[in-house]
C-alpha cells in the first residue's frame, strides 16, 4: 500500500510539473499526459498479472513502486531540482528541460522496466511504443538523449533490485529456485480455527465458489525482509 501511494505522489509530480519554456496551456493535461498514458498501462498490466496469477498484492505493488520510481529518475534529469533515487547520470542542462525530451525519456523508462516486470504483456507495450512514434528497440545508453537516459534509468533499478530480498528470480533459495518462494519456511503462529497470539497472522477461510471454503497460506511472509525503496529499513519510523 505504501509503495502505490508513493506511485501516485510520483505520478502527480510529474503531470503537475511546470515546463521551461513552454506555458501552461501547451502542457497535456489529463488523459493527454503522458505521464497518465503510462500509468494507466501500468494499471492495466497490473489488472492482466492478477487474472494471470491470482491476487498478489505485494509483488504488484513492488512491481508498480519501481516502474514508477524509473520513471521518476528520468524525469528528473530534466527538471531543475529533482534528485533521482537510483540514477546517477549527471542533470541535462536546461535548454534541453523541453517537453519532447520529458515525455521520451519517461516512455523508455517506463517502457523497459514494464518488460522486465510485466514480461508475459511486452508485446502491449511494444505497440503502444510505436503508437507514440517511439522505436521500441532502441537499447541507447547515451546519457546525453532522452531514450539513454530512459533506458539508463530503467537498466539501473533493475539491476539494482537484484538480490533485494524479494527472491524475483528465485535467487534466494538453493533449494527452490520458483521466483518469489517463501525462503524462509515461515510457519504461522495461529491456525485458521485457533487465534494464539493477536499480534500475528492467522490464516482465514475463504469461500471456493462452489459450496465449499479454504484457507490460503500466507502471500510473502518474507516481505520485510525486502529492501525498502525510500527507507533505510522497514521500520524506520515505527515506535
Amino acid at each position: 500500500m505504501k509503495q502505490i501511494i508513493f506511485i501516485f505522489i510520483a505520478l502527480g509530480m510529474l503531470t503537475s510539473s511546470q515546463l521551461q519554456g513552454q506555458s501552461d496551456s501547451d502542457y497535456p493535461t489529463g488523459a493527454e499526459n503522458m505521464a497518465y498514458k503510462w500509468g494507466k498501462l501500468s494499471l492495466d498490466a497490473t489488472a492482466y498479472d492478477t487474472d494471470r496469477f491470482k491476487p498478489r498484492p505485494t509483488i504488484t505493488s513492488r512491481y508498480l513502486g519501481l516502474i514508477w520510481v524509473s520513471v521518476f529518475d528520468a524525469w528528473s534529469r530534466y527538471d531543475k531540482k529533482a534528485i533521482p533515487v537510483y540514477l546517477k547520470e549527471a542533470r541535462r542542462p536546461g535548454s534541453e528541460h523541453t517537453l519532447a525530451n520529458k515525455q521520451k525519456a519517461i516512455s523508455y523508462a517506463a517502457y523497459r522496466t514494464m518488460c522486465n516486470y510485466y514480461y508475459t504483456d511486452s508485446l502491449i507495450f511494444r505497440d503502444f511504443m510505436i503508437e507514440l512514434g517511439y522505436d521500441p528497440d532502441n537499447w541507447s545508453l547515451d546519457p546525453t538523449t532522452p531514450e539513454g537516459i530512459g533506458n539508463l534509468a530503467a537498466k539501473t533499478i533493475i539491476e539494482a533490485r537484484i538480490g533485494d530480498g524479494s527472491n524475483m528470480y528465485g535467487e534466494e533459495s538453493r533449494e527452490n529456485n520458483e521466483p518469489y518462494h517463501d525462503y524462509t519456511n515461515y510457519q504461522p503462529v495461529n491456525s485458521v480455527d485457533e487465534n494464539k497470539d493477536l499480534n500475528k497472522w492467522q490464516p482465514k477461510y475463504f469461500s471456493d465458489g462452489k459450496g465449499g471454503k479454504y484457507a490460503p497460506s500466507c502471500l510473502t511472509p518474507f516481505w520485510d525482509k525486502v529492501q525498502p525503496v525510500a527507507l533505510k529499513s522497514g521500520d524506520q519510523f515505527r515506535p
